[in-house]
Order: C-alpha cells, then structure tokens, then sequence
C-alpha cells in the first residue's frame, strides 16, 4: 500500500509541473493526512521540493509541490554495430549529458560493464539505466543478436553486476513506442515500424495499443520471411533504396503484414527510403490488395523516435523504482 501511494505521487508530479496536497489527495483517492505524510516524507528524502504557498482562492493558501528533476537521472545507451550511444537525462527527460563511445558489441560484456560503472560513477542520481539491443531480448537475457555470440544467449543483468536498476529492450520496439509517444497516437493503434539497420531488418508491431513480443519475444525478426530467393526478406546490407527488386520486396512484405497484422500505419527511416520509393511500393500493393484495408505507408527520424522509447521505458522503471 506504501509503494503503491509513493508511486502514484511520483507519477502524478512527474507529469504535471506542480500540485498542491489537496489535488494529489483527489487525483489518488486518499486521505489529506495520507497525502500529506508520504509528500513530507519525499520532501525530506529530497525527491519532492515544496515550492512555496498557491496564491489565495479566498481560504487558506495551500502549499505547491513538484517533483526534483535532479533527483532520479536516467542512462539511456544504445548499442549499435558501429558504435554506443548514450544519453543521461533529469526526471523530467530533460537531456543532461549525450555522446558515444566505440562499439562494446564488438568486445567482451565485461568492457560494457565497466563503461556503465564509469557512468554511474560520475553521475551518482543515475537511478535506472534502459538499454536498447539490435536482437530479441527475453527478459535479462538477449535470446538473438546475429553477428555478435559473446552477447547471445547471455543474462547481462548478471553479466554486468550494476549497482541499479537495468532494463533491456530490443530496438524496434522501443522505436515504436517513442513514434507513438511523439506523434501523440490513440491508445488503440496499430502500427507496424520497419528499419532496415545495419545488423539487417527488423520491426517494432503495436496491435490495438499493446507491444507485440510474441511467445519468446522473437516478433519483429522478419529477416526471417521468406520473401526472397534464399528464403530470407534482406540479409544485412542488402537493401538498396535504387533498386526494383528491392522495391518490390518491400511491397510483398507490405502486403504480407497488411493481411497477417492489418495496422493503420507502416512507418519507415526517413534516412533509408524516399517518398518515390514507398510510392513505387504502394503502386504494387495497390494491384493485389483490396484498397480499404491498405495501411498507410509513412516515413519518420528512427533515432528520434528510438530515444523516445527508451526514455519512456526508463521513465516507467523510475516511477517504480523503491527509493
């Protein structure tokens, strides 16, 4: 019950700039004095600031909270074939610190560790790091990530031995929340994001509002469709935005996830594919395909987007996180 009503003020300060205890008493349906102990108690612990009296609405004046954006710091990394980008952020998702380093997908996870101790070192608010992997993550452990076998099959919680909070989570699927997330979609879509990528492609799916993962949280693989002539969709580096036939790869894969998924939107790299492109692409769909059940075919920045799913994954472990 304590956890429950400290994260709920959490989440509710988060969100909001300020409040004052008579509307977190409403907003969580408690008890003013339960409301008002568990905010002294975040006041005390420095999580909260009090930010002095609301003006007077002709009683008297109540005291203003927000919650300390410095208090909780997140570690967003992003490994990638070529390098590991990072970005630290305040509470509020405000970007305290971003650069990279060399790729640790090409060293032993001991390297990665001791990269993120460094961190966590000089930036001791760092309360939970989110991690985006190039492969399926299954829990604490990355079930597939071709190219790269001291990762595989490896529980990188253990792995890695971090003094917080890590959670893990394949690319695509943090990409597709942070594109729903910015472009302020309903709840309820469904949305299918392609990237073609360096490690070759792979997709983010909501169905209905909900992250699909499937059984051993393998969605999303579709390399593994067997489009083209060696039983594959694109092998890694084998998409070429210039040619027909990679065009009309993606028209069958467009058709394929029409009629298996049907989502209102297909969404791809702006960097990787041009407007003449998807249009070739939807030229094809249109001629096997009934028109009403078409998805709209859509371009959007991948980094930005993919920054957006891991903060919001981040920002889900702070609210939870017992302080």
């Amino acid at each position: 019950m304590k956890a429950n009503i400290v994260r709920g003020i959490r989440q509710l300060l988060m969100n909001a700039h300020s409040m004052s205890k008579a509307e977190v008493t409403e907003a969580l349906s408690i008890s003013f004095p339960t409301a008002s102990k568990f905010i002294q108690e975040m006041v005390d612990r420095g999580e909260v600031l009090s930010l002095g009296l609301l003006p007077s609405a002709g009683g008297r004046r109540a005291q203003s909270y927000a919650y300390n954006p410095d208090f909780a710091h997140t570690l967003l990394v992003y490994l990638e074939k070529e390098e590991t980008k990072y970005v630290i952020t305040d509470a509020f998702g405000n970007k305290i610190n971003e650069a990279s380093a060399g790729s640790f997908l090409k060293q032993e996870p001991r390297s990665l560790s001791a990269f993120l101790k460094t961190k966590l070192a000089e930036d001791p608010s760092i309360r939970t790091i989110a991690m985006g992997i190039p492969g399926a993550v299954k829990g604490d452990v990355i079930s597939y990530i071709p190219g790269y076998p001291m990762y595989a099959n490896q529980n990188m919680r253990d792995i890695l031995n971090l003094p917080v909070e890590l959670t893990m989570e394949n690319d695509m699927n943090a990409a597709v929340i942070g594109y729903g997330n910015r472009k302020g979609l309903s709840s309820e879509a469904s949305l299918v994001y392609i990237y073609m990528g360096a490690n070759g492609p792979g997709a983010g799916i909501l169905i209905n509002g909900k992250l699909v993962k499937g059984h051993t949280m393998f969605s999303g693989e579709i390399s593994f469709i067997p489009l083209n002539e060696n039983n594959r969709f694109f092998p890694e580096s084998e998409f070429d935005a210039n040619d027909e036939k990679s065009v009309l790869l993606v028209a069958k894969l467009i058709l394929t996830i029409g009629a298996l998924i049907n989502p209102s939107q297909i969404i791809f790299h702006q960097a990787e594919v041009s407007k003449e492109f998807l249009g070739k692409s939807a030229d094809i769909v249109r001629l096997n395909f009934p028109s009403e059940h078409i998805p709209k075919l859509s371009t959007s920045d991948w980094d930005k987007d993919y920054k957006e799913g891991l903060w919001e994954i981040a920002k889900s472990k702070l609210i939870e996180i017992c302080f």
